[in-house]
């Protein structure tokens, strides 16, 4: 039987509240004494320390990890708004890559040694390999936000140029099989197939065509929305989409 507690003086949330409703998830009657930067327990046995310590490594990696993670968004040299469109795909890669399990067994080890955890001071000297990995997680989140950027902007520039340049087929249609090959076809009844079609090739036939009309036929499950999407922007009313 031991008292086992944790505090914070750092971060802007209510602590007791958090593991409050984590042990109450959980199960194993532990009834934690609360207060806005802590809550302590009563810990009997080894089934109940296991339910502190998932309880606690719950806290750091799903709700302190998104006051870590967005003071790692802050100092990106971004401007505001993309900051804030980097930050919940940031938080939710570090949530895919939790490492709960791992956490937990750190603070079975920790808590028997110990009956008190400093919050940040867990968090920056002993979870130095999260830490990498949330930046990781930020530097993804940034880099995925600023190809998306680059890539609506040449669809800008597809867009303009497909305007300007005057047409060089009349209507051709575009068939999206199930293995992940794709047709082309035109009013001459010309054939051209891929075996394999990426989006990016697509747009490029598709471009440097420049039909009056495209039609295209999804027979690929569905796995092709980002395709229309995009089509939509660069041909606007000149696309037709059948599923």
């Amino acid at each position: 039987m031991a008292v086992c507690s944790v505090g914070t003086t750092k971060y802007e949330v209510d602590i007791g509240r958090l593991m409050e409703r984590r042990l109450d998830r959980l199960g194993g009657g532990i009834s934690p004494e609360c207060g806005r930067g802590f809550a302590e327990a009563l810990i009997e046995g080894g089934a109940q320390l296991a339910q502190w310590c998932e309880a606690v490594a719950e806290l750091l990696l799903m709700d302190l990890a998104q006051f870590e993670i967005a003071y790692m968004v802050n100092g990106l040299p971004l401007t505001l708004e993309e900051k804030k469109a980097v930050l919940p795909e940031a938080i939710c890669m570090a949530k895919r890559a939790s490492g709960l399990e791992k956490l937990q067994g750190e603070l079975m080890d920790y808590f028997e040694g110990n009956s008190y955890l400093s919050l940040e001071g867990y968090i920056r000297f002993r979870m130095q390999d999260y830490r990498r990995q949330w930046e990781r997680c930020v530097y993804a989140a940034a880099d995925e936000m600023l190809l998306n950027d680059e890539y609506t902007e040449l669809l800008k520039v597809l867009s303009a140029f497909v305007k300007l340049r005057s047409s060089g087929a009349g209507e051709v249609y575009v068939i999206l099989n199930p293995d992940g090959s794709c047709t082309f076809t035109d009013d001459n009844d010309v054939r051209i197939d891929y075996e394999q079609c990426s989006e990016e090739g697509i747009m490029s036939v598709l471009v440097g065509l420049s039909p009056d009309r495209i039609t295209v036929y999804d027979l690929s499950g569905g796995r092709s929305a980002e395709l229309y999407d995009n089509l939509i922007r660069v041909f606007d009313d000149r696309v037709r989409f059948f599923r």
